[in-house]
């Protein structure tokens, strides 16, 4: 059975809701999608599942909405702790701006597994806008711990069949010898599905394209490394 997850859970996170656009993040927003690499990525290992996990390995989407609002979501893994891996994730939209980290047990486990259950969360960090930064564990994380799960479940990519999806070209340059996946989520009771685009070069997921059938939302890699990354906290 094919099984992979479109990152649309991290769309709706990461796109605010809020009254008015800042003047000031939109203009942060620009530069990201200017970036058009001319790099060409040959074809490689077919893709069932994402590369190993590897501190320093980090990704850069940019996320266009059918009325044009665009968004911009980074994924790093900055570290190593009791066994775990250290994820910072930071999101940027028209109307806000913010990294996570996130301290996860047990996703080598989830990916032979495919249940989320696996994962053990041991704490999230968020910086505040001050820069201040709140640590969240022990009692009050378990209350959380299903919101953050759901916010993680992109990380879960696995198929098991190979579709050619032939060449895309995304900002971060054209990747040859892509697998394309047909999804479907369902999200606050609504189904969601997309078709993505994965290449084995691609750290963490996998994903350089992936757009909703409805054509609401489409997610391009802008970035990607398999080093480098550090911890922004």
């Amino acid at each position: 059975m094919k099984k992979a997850f479109f990152a649309v859970f991290l769309v709706l996170f990461v796109v605010s809701c809020g009254p008015s656009a800042n003047p000031q993040l939109k203009a942060k927003i620009g530069p990201y999608f200017s970036q058009d690499s001319s790099s060409r990525v040959r074809a490689s290992k077919k893709f069932y599942s994402p590369m190993p996990l590897a501190v320093g390995q980090y990704i850069v989407h940019g996320i266009t909405e059918k009325d044009g609002t665009r968004s911009i979501s980074k994924t790093s893994i900055v570290g190593r702790e009791a066994g775990g891996w250290i994820y910072e994730s930071y999101s940027l939209s028209e109307t806000q701006e913010g990294t996570v980290q996130i301290l996860i047990r047990g996703l080598e486990k989830v990916r032979k597994s495919g249940n989320l259950d696996d994962i053990e969360l041991v704490w999230v960090k968020i910086k505040e806008e001050n820069g201040e930064v709140q640590k969240i564990e022990g009692p009050v994380l378990m209350m959380a711990k299903s919101m953050y799960k759901k916010q993680l479940s992109g990380l879960d990519v696995r198929v098991s069949q190979y579709v050619n999806g032939g060449t895309v070209k995304v900002p971060a340059g054209s990747f040859a010898g892509t697998n394309m996946v047909k999804s479907e989520v369902t999200f606050w009771g609504k189904k969601y599905k997309s078709t993505g685009w994965y290449h084995y070069n691609v750290p963490i997921t996998g994903m350089v394209k992936s757009v909703t059938d409805d054509g609401d939302s489409t997610m391009v890699l802008l970035e990607y490394g398999t080093r480098g990354a550090k911890s922004s906290f």
